[in-house]
């Protein structure tokens, strides 16, 4: 293969070509002046630029104030003055060496001066420059022939990573084109022109300080505060001498060849900075919020003390921009103890469930025990300490226990366990200064905490303070997902009016996101799945569905979203199916599904579900659930129990608009014992009082099955189109199950149920095994349609047995 290099023609017969940025310099504003001076070191290309302004290699003149006789200017200018009088005068340039007194020059004529920035190759500029020199190299080996036609070929580094590794500066970009391994030599070409052209406008090597910053805005700049040289530049200067560039998302960066020039200039002038410059570098980093850049210059250093102090001080601030980063830097972190555990591994193996996606939430298969786990009863220890003076790594550490106790499946411990971190937050707001982000990421983390336990008004008051505090920090991250976990909550609370607006919230702050949108918008996406099926529309709630995976995944809201599979596929008439996949999911998951949202999820789908078959047998446990007792009332409405109805409707208490609204339309039916045939205008304007308040049109579905829509459609609670999807719904025929026939070992273990015996004690007293026990009780829940012991027990129940 022929070297890259041989199709460029040499750097040295490029000086009389065109500069690359020339037209889009003469294309600015200006006033006709005649004479320019360009301002730069020669690796811009400064002698080139200086030949295409002005035209002719007799009008440019060096300025170099090494020479004794340019230094006071007189000269130059009588050159310049001489060049402007002569008959066919055109343009003059004059390129100034470093330290040359421009000024002086300016004040005599009017002048263009043309700065280093100026002459920096944007992309587009070295694509055309590289296939202008491809194509004159192919010319002079003679390999193109006639064949003009045909393109360049490509290029080893795309035009994009030369202007990311040189910032536009022409000579070492020329280098790369034509060698893509040429980096130390393009780096050579620009350090030595480099150094001359600072010396004298940084004589003490302030400038070299920044090439340590990975990250560069004005707040670093301002927080980067080394001990031991002068001021440091600002962003403005380091832009006009080219050594930072502006990105396409009006940032900036500094071109790694740039960066190590500087840094071996300030190894080789003030080798004993280094250490402070990091150390400066990293404070100022934290202190500007780019906190994973300061992350990533303690890995590079090896500083681990430093990396699980910013680990630890900035967790919030690393996991909103980008958790999986978080992760992997933790990997590096040797092992650090707190209170005798393992600090680290912790850390590492939380993290290590988090993905862009999502989280993987997996307790394990056996049943949670809070006693015999070690590392919960250490973490308890550890912030019950910490807690006493708490600050923003005691407050980490409480979200780390959180955490690992959600984890763990111990759902009602981390509940209580995020309580004492809220507490703990309180006094840290009150005494010390805590970030927003900090507090909003503590009240995220409580809120799914309470919402997993099924403490939802409490979970709903921390989504709001996290919601808020992000909102006051800016962190779209938490406000999208705050958003998202609260138009949830709202839906399953029955306040589908709420629900709507925290979704509309989500949009603006979710298109911000530069990492986790997955993860992030797994809620709202459940959200919207409650609403179309709250509204009726099957084909919303299932395009929806569509852009969520098939199976419940492992995120920690996987019940959720098996829940509302379920509710969809009894809604399309598929009931059998709903009722056993709820089955299945609490059989494959059961520690997982022994969460108390998970637990009560799943029972309003089965039993919705099983009632969707045809089966009218009493709702077990409804005077718990308000969701439930509703169930249980319509059961006995449509069974033409109007006094069983009335019974359901008066525990527990309805707290949702949702909840209330339906209970309020069946107590008025079982009251009046109104049909559609025989309702008077005074029940039908009290039903439709009741549903224009908060009434959604799944809340007039089952009362379908009776006749009432043509009624509720002349009152005007609902138009034709909610009747059409209304009259697609099925229409299952209701039935009494027969009581289950059970076998002599089934009865003697639906008694040990009933007596709270667990498997062991069972095998113990019957002189059996485990296995065979588990056998016998997986058959009798079988016969008994239950998928839990207490389910089974209250089957049972209503079946005489």
């Amino acid at each position: 293969m022929p070297d890259p290099s041989s199709t460029f023609p040499s750097l040295a017969d490029s000086a009389s070509q065109t500069h690359p940025a020339l037209d889009r310099f003469l294309a600015l504003p200006h006033s006709g002046e005649r004479i320019l001076v360009v301002d730069a070191p020669p690796c811009t290309g400064a002698q080139r630029f200086a030949h295409g302004w002005a035209g002719r290699p007799d009008r440019v003149l060096r300025w170099e104030p090494q020479q004794a006789r340019w230094t006071n200017g007189h000269e130059v200018i009588s050159r310049v003055g001489a060049l402007l009088e002569e008959d066919d005068a055109g343009r003059v340039a004059v390129v100034a060496g470093p330290g040359a007194p421009v000024g002086h020059l300016a004040a005599a004529f009017p002048v263009r001066t043309v700065k280093v920035r100026d002459m920096l190759l944007t992309e587009a500029e070295i694509r055309a420059l590289a296939s202008q020199l491809l194509t004159q190299g192919r010319a002079s080996t003679g390999t193109g022939g006639d064949r003009q036609d045909l393109p360049p070929p490509p290029l080893p580094l795309t035009p994009q990573r030369i202007h990311r590794l040189t910032g536009g500066w022409l000579v070492p970009a020329t280098i790369l084109m034509a060698d893509p391994r040429g980096f130390q030599a393009a780096e050579r070409s620009l350090y030595s022109g480099l150094r001359q052209w600072l010396h004298p406008r940084d004589a003490d090597g302030s400038f070299g300080q920044v090439a340590y910053l990975p990250a560069l805005t004005e707040q670093v700049i301002e927080y980067f505060n080394p001990r031991g040289l002068g001021p440091m530049p600002s962003m403005r200067e380091l832009e006009a001498l080219g050594l930072i560039v502006r990105d396409t998302t009006s940032g900036w960066f500094m071109p790694p060849l740039v960066r190590n020039c500087l840094r071996d200039s300030m190894e080789e002038d003030h080798p004993r900075l280094v250490p402070e410059l990091l150390r400066a570098a990293e404070e100022a980093l934290s202190a500007a919020g780019e906190v994973e850049a300061a992350v990533g210059l303690a890995v590079r250093g090896r500083a681990w003390r430093r990396l699980w102090d910013l680990l630890l001080e900035y967790w919030p601030d690393l996991y909103v921009q980008n958790a999986p980063a978080l992760a992997a830097a933790v990997k590096y972190v040797p092992r650090v103890d707190l209170g005798g555990m393992d600090a680290t591994g912790l850390l590492s193996r939380l993290l290590s469930a988090t993905t862009a996606d999502t989280i993987r939430f997996s307790p394990s298969a056996g049943p949670p025990d809070h006693a015999r786990d070690a590392v919960a009863r250490q973490l308890r220890t550890t912030t019950a300490k910490l807690y006493r003076r708490p600050d923003q790594q005691a407050l980490t550490l409480g979200m780390i226990e959180a955490s690992h106790l959600r984890q763990s499946g111990l759902f009602d411990e981390s509940a209580d366990a995020v309580i004492r971190l809220k507490e703990a937050l309180g006094v840290a707001l009150g005494f010390r200064r805590v970030r927003p982000v900090m507090t909003a990421v503590v009240e995220l983390q409580a809120g799914i905490s309470l919402h997993l336990s099924d403490r939802l008004p409490e979970a709903k008051a921390a989504y709001e303070a996290a919601y808020h505090w992000a909102e006051h920090g800016g962190v779209d991250f938490v406000l999208a997902d705050a958003a998202g976990k609260l138009a949830l909550l709202c839906a399953q609370q029955g306040n589908t009016a709420l629900a709507r607006q925290w979704l509309a919230k989500v949009d603006e702050p979710f298109a911000r996101l530069k990492w986790g949108r997955s993860l992030v918008g797994f809620a709202a996406e459940l959200a919207r799945v409650h609403i179309a099926l709250t509204e009726v529309d099957l084909p919303a709630a299932w395009a929806v569905l569509d852009r969520l995976p098939a199976e419940p995944d492992t995120d920690e809201f996987w019940a959720s979203h098996a829940a509302l599979l379920a509710r969809a596929a009894n809604h399309a008439a598929r009931s059998d199916e709903a009722v056993r996949r709820v089955t299945e999911w609490r059989r494959e998951r059961p520690s997982a599904a022994q969460s108390p949202l998970a637990d009560r999820l799943f029972t309003e789908a089965f039993l919705a579900a099983r009632m969707g078959t045809g089966d009218r047998s009493e709702m077990p446990g409804w005077d718990q659930h308000q969701s439930l007792a509703n169930l249980e009332a319509l059961r006995c409405l449509l069974d033409d129990n109007p006094d069983g109805a009335l019974r359901a409707l008066r525990l527990p208490v309805r707290t949702g608009q949702r909840h209330r609204n339906k209970a309020a339309i069946i107590g008025v039916l079982a009251l009046s014992g109104a049909t559609p045939d025989t309702v008077d205008d005074f029940v039908v304007q009290r039903l439709a009082t009741i549903h224009r308040h908060g009434g959604e049109l799944e809340d007039l579905a089952a009362f379908h099955l009776l006749g009432w829509t043509p009624v509720f459609l002349a009152a005007g609670m609902l138009d034709e189109a909610e009747a059409a999807r209304l009259a697609r719904l099925p229409t299952p025929t209701l039935t009494v199950p027969s009581a289950p026939v059970l076998t002599p070992r089934e009865r003697e273990v639906l008694q040990s149920l009933r007596a709270g015996m667990s498997r062991r004690e069972m095998a113990r007293r019957t002189y059996r095994s485990e296995n065979t026990i588990k056998g016998q009780i997986r058959s009798l829940y079988a016969k008994l349609g239950a998928s839990s012991a207490a389910e089974a027990v209250e089957r049972a129940r209503h079946f005489g047995l």
